[in-house]
């Protein structure tokens, strides 16, 4: 992955001294781009004991799961470079506690058609899945997956849940920005010119990408869940999100990193689903 990652990164070096346009487009495009893991074999067998459907967004055709048929309607949004199978344990959990549990793989993301992903594309996906399923009554989404959430929630007010599980959120466009320039050795030029072209695409500034823009509309209860030393995301972000949400409750874990896996975190959360 160094080798891939090194070549990624002097090809776009290069193409940047070239042209500045072509350039950006070509730094943002590897910015929007998961590296799609294969789904084992393994994942597979689990993702098979659901009823599958396909919707079609922007072209592309995502795959949504659907598990049990309790009264309570619960969707699950996977993270980066994740997919359905992330929520294994908390489908068998909910649907002993009747819950109907939908599950989607976000474009070029696990059995979903696609190479690139952004914040735009995650939260019409949410959208169109919410279009096809009904409104859910709980939303439980993992760290890229909970801040496209919350973007989905602010601009789509008429289709929030009732209520949002938050695990280990992100919480800035610009963090992603800062990783993707730091793993490919890009210079401040040439990332001046991936945000050149971040705004001709989405028509806003990656500033706006902030959790702290997000709450114009959200009007849901949470529960918020971080761990102190997660790498990946800032524990502060949950912490920010407990001050904007009006009702939340916030659990600092010690211990288990960024996928939160343990029983107690578990349990937390299905207690709070289906209470």
């Amino acid at each position: 992955m160094k080798f891939v990652l090194s070549t990624i990164g002097l090809y776009l070096r290069m193409i940047n001294s070239l042209t500045s346009t072509i350039g950006g487009k070509h730094a943002f495009y590897v910015f929007c781009s998961p590296f799609s893991v294969k789904i084992t074999s393994k994942q597979q067998v689990f993702l098979d004991t659901a009823t599958q459907n396909t919707i079609t967004v922007n072209g592309e055709k995502i795959k949504l799961y659907k598990w049990g048929e309790g009264k309570r309607k619960v969707l699950c949004i996977h993270g980066w470079r994740s997919n359905s199978y992330r929520w294994r344990d908390y489908v068998k959990s909910l649907v002993n506690n009747d819950c109907a549990v939908y599950s989607l793989d976000f474009p070029a993301h696990g059995n979903s058609e696609g190479r690139f992903w952004n914040i735009l594309k995650g939260e019409k996906t949410i959208k169109e899945t919410i279009n096809h399923i009904g409104v859910v009554d709980t939303i439980i989404a993992h760290s890229v997956g909970s801040f496209c959430s919350l973007y989905f929630f602010d601009q789509n007010p008429t289709l929030q849940p009732r209520q949002m599980v938050s695990l280990a959120t992100a919480g800035k466009v610009h963090d992603f920005i800062n990783e993707v320039k730091r793993m490919l050795s890009l210079t401040d030029r040439e990332i001046d010119n991936l945000k050149s072209y971040f705004v001709s695409f989405t028509g806003k500034d990656p500033d706006y990408f902030d959790i702290e823009n997000f709450f114009t509309n959200i009007k849901i209860k949470a529960l918020l869940i971080h761990d102190e030393d997660d790498p990946d995301t800032d524990v502060n972000y949950s912490r920010r999100l407990h001050d904007l949400f009006d009702e939340s409750e916030l659990l600092i874990t010690n211990g288990l990193g960024h996928k939160l896996r343990s029983k107690d975190v578990l349990q937390r959360v299905v207690s709070f689903v289906t209470n």
